[in-house]
């Protein structure tokens, strides 16, 4: 009997222990819940950038019950786009408590962890045709492990869905899954992620299909609170079709970013790459295009852009440009001069089009200067020379590349869409050439233009800015 006493009282010992430390495990899950969230609001607009379309973008708890071993909670994630409609996403979170959830261990998850975690994404305003679609099941489940020290895996399951929109729009998505490992308290993370087939359409039966959708990116944070990215995204098809014009068809897309951030100045690169462009099933070669910035200051970037936008939309008239006072474009100017201060770099480019016979490739570097404040109300041509510390424009076209997609885009016989081809192509090079624009060798059409300290060469002449603008009107116009 006393036997049975002591095993009855160390069970209830061992409950009660246990429920102490879901408890604890629980209102620490709350705790990292609700600091990941005040994070992700201050950084998610760095994160997309400025100029996005989305306004007042944020995520929000809604609502938090939390029990002893399990919690209910709201999430919502909500932006104005630019239409000045609000956008809303809501998730509803069952929470088992740790150390032991016991959805994890069904999963053959023994480990201790935080909380486990199963969000879905519950039907609003801006998700009701997808629920709908469903009869009313959630379109997204995710499934996140929370463990000790910052680590967790989520595993994002996207079901299968066909929808219509009320404008008319339909979407026919495959589904898919998306798996994230975090690390470094949550700092860091690997994400990877595959989707068999995407098509968006309208009412004007306009569409976009993407195929074979792949994803892969890591983010990391070191020691020393610099932020690396690394993404990549690959679609073995990309269709556009519209009722007015050919199709065109991209295989074997890729876009990638490679991305490093210290003390707020963001150093990167974005590229992309095309292995076969088709245009009316005309084969028109690969495209690969790339662009880099060094040294980009991005919360005075985003200062800069709101400011202007804030001038746009105070502006009553119906130019694309707003008319600017004085004191609006002294306020312009005055972030722009702070964006400069870090005397960023631009490189946009080389973008190279290739196709069997040869290629056209250009390419545009821009290196900034710090300004002088004493120019915040000089004329505008004064003060683009002055903030500019370099400039170098570079364009090469292959006579055999123009020739040859002339071809494929002409409605004329082969024969003679390479006559007018080659035709056109000599007469515009000889009309540049003459001007002192471009120099014309080896069947190659190059320009190379080179602005610093106040000195301009093109193609190795020194010219004044008089002159260049007069090659530019005779080459050109």
């Amino acid at each position: 009997m006393r036997v049975v006493k002591f095993v009855l009282a160390f069970f209830v010992f061992i409950v009660v222990c246990y429920g102490v430390s879901s408890w604890y495990m629980g209102r620490e899950a709350q705790a990292l819940i609700e600091r990941e969230l005040a994070q992700a609001n201050e950084q998610v607009l760095k994160a997309i950038g400025p100029d996005t379309g989305l306004q007042d973008i944020q995520i929000r708890i809604r609502s938090y019950d939390r029990g002893i071993f399990t919690s209910q909670a709201e999430y919502e994630l909500r932006w104005q786009n630019d239409e000045g409609r609000a956008v809303n996403y809501a998730f509803s979170d069952k929470l088992q408590h740790g150390p032991f959830p016991l959805a994890a261990l069904r999963q053959g998850n023994w480990a201790p962890a935080l909380a486990f975690s199963e969000a879905q994404l519950q039907k609003t305003d801006s998700t009701a045709a997808w629920v709908d679609s469903l009869e009313g099941d959630s379109p997204v489940v995710i499934r996140t492990f929370v463990g000790f020290g910052g680590k967790g895996v989520s595993n994002w399951i996207f079901r299968e869905a066909h929808f219509s929109e009320p404008d008319g729009s339909k979407v026919a998505f495959s589904g898919g899954q998306v798996d994230i490992r975090f690390s470094d308290n949550f700092q860091s993370h690997h994400a990877v992620g595959d989707f068999n087939k995407l098509q968006l359409s309208d009412a004007d039966a306009s569409a976009i299909t993407m195929e074979a959708i792949s994803l892969d990116s890591e983010k990391m944070l070191s020691p020393s609170g610099e932020r690396t990215v690394d993404s990549e995204v690959n679609v073995a098809r990309i269709a556009l079709t519209t009722p007015e014009m050919p199709d065109v068809v991209l295989n074997q897309t890729r876009a990638a970013i490679q991305a490093t951030q210290v003390a707020g100045l963001l150093t990167g690169q974005v590229s992309y790459g095309v292995e076969a462009v088709e245009f009316n099933d005309a084969q028109l070669g690969s495209v690969v295009a790339q662009a880099s910035a060094d040294r980009l200051n991005m919360s005075a970037l985003t200062a800069l852009v709101q400011e202007y936008d804030a001038i746009r939309s105070a502006d009553t008239t119906s130019d694309d440009l707003p008319q600017l006072d004085d004191d609006q474009a002294r306020r312009l100017r005055t972030s722009l001069f702070a964006f400069l201060n870090n005397q960023p770099g631009l490189v946009l480019g080389p973008l190279v089009w290739t196709n069997p016979q040869g290629q056209g490739r250009i390419q545009l570097d821009a290196d900034f200067v710090e300004p002088d404040q004493a120019l915040l109300d000089a004329p505008a041509d004064q003060l683009l020379l002055a903030v500019l510390g370099r400039l170098n424009l570079s364009v090469e076209i292959e006579k055999a590349f123009f020739e040859a997609l002339f071809i494929q885009l002409s409605v004329e016989k082969p024969a003679r869409a390479s006559a007018m081809a080659r035709m056109m192509f000599d007469g515009y090079a000889a009309r540049l050439s003459r001007a002192g624009v471009a120099v014309y060798e080896n069947n190659t059409l190059k320009i190379d233009a080179f602005y610093e300290d106040d000195t301009i060469r093109l193609n190795g002449e020194v010219v004044g800015l008089t002159s260049l603008l007069q090659r530019l009107f005779q080459g050109v116009l």
